[in-house]
């Protein structure tokens, strides 16, 4: 089922006990592949929030990640503009021409390290009202090929 094949992370200012970490460090390795979305830190008066979709591969696992496909999404009414932060590292391609969308993806032969896959600047409309994100891994493989959606654990959905 697509469904099962699909990672959701979702953040929302409506949900305040959902506390997103503000960095690809605060979330340690496990024993199994994770894809999050870290959110950094603002205040009440900030108008730009940073959004970074990160990665971590298992503890035992001297794997790489190879390829990765995503999307992030989040509510277009809420911001006026974004920027893509540059990661550095491989081949990266995103698009941010899609209202509410940023499309992300990426290839190394040689491999990324775990942590952030891509970085965005989102400035708000109204500052300090952050606007619900989410994101969606479509693709994410290891340099030898191996499929690590089908042991990413399942996320909520919006």
């Amino acid at each position: 089922m697509l469904a099962s094949l699909v990672a959701y992370a979702v953040l929302s200012a409506a949900a305040p006990d959902t506390v997103p970490p503000s960095s690809c460090a605060a979330v340690k390795a496990t024993r199994v592949p994770q894809a999050f979305l870290a959110v950094a830190p603002g205040g009440s008066r900030d108008s730009v929030v940073r959004a970074t979709v990160c990665v971590t591969l298992p503890t035992a696992s001297s794997a790489k990640i190879g390829s990765y496909h995503g999307e992030l999404h989040f509510d277009s009414t809420a911001v006026g503009s974004v920027r893509v932060l540059k990661v550095e590292g491989g081949m990266r391609v995103e698009n941010a021409t899609i209202p509410g969308r940023v499309n992300f993806a990426g290839a190394a032969p040689t491999g990324f390290p775990q942590g952030a896959l891509v970085s965005v600047a989102l400035r708000l409309r109204k500052p300090g009202v952050k606007p619900a994100l989410h994101f969606r891994m479509l693709e994410l493989n290891t340099t030898d090929g191996a499929d690590l959606m089908k042991q990413l654990p399942p996320s909520p959905t919006p």
